[in-house]
């Protein structure tokens, strides 16, 4: 729990329990929670968490870039990494993969038309190898 509450602190985040737990639980999760999934996993084992909380807490985190959104277009989810990333999305299970180095090659954007772009994010979307192999 340390290095959670140690996460927050350093991003200018006071650690409170609810914080720490839902930040653990998006960093563990392979699954890129949505924040409805956050909380259904997380009601039973912390005490009076609410369904508000998970959601102003990850969008203090995500404000404050200790996450990241991953828009699909069944809902928001979340990811936290430390190594910079893309997303794929399978249209037909609906999960989200996280993608490495394969779209390294495409050109770093820093302003587009007067605007300051602070990140860029690709998502793409198909078919899922496991998908394509009969699995589900």
């Amino acid at each position: 729990m340390e290095n959670y509450a140690k996460i927050l602190k350093t991003h200018g985040i006071r650690p409170t329990i609810h914080r720490v737990q839902i930040l653990k639980f998006i960093v563990e999760s392979k699954s890129h929670p949505s924040a409805d999934e956050i909380y259904e996993k997380l009601k039973d084992k912390i005490h009076a968490i609410s369904r508000s909380t998970v959601y102003n807490t990850v969008s203090l985190l995500k404000e404050k870039g200790v996450i990241e959104e991953v828009v699909t277009p069944s809902s928001i989810r979340y990811d936290y990494s430390l190594v910079p990333h893309n997303h794929f999305y399978c249209i037909k299970c609906k999960k989200v993969y996280d993608i490495y180095g394969a779209l390294g090659a495409l050109p770093k954007i820093t302003e587009v038309d007067g605007h300051l772009v602070k990140n860029i994010q690709y998502c793409l979307y198909g078919i899922c190898k496991n998908c394509l192999n009969g699995g589900e």
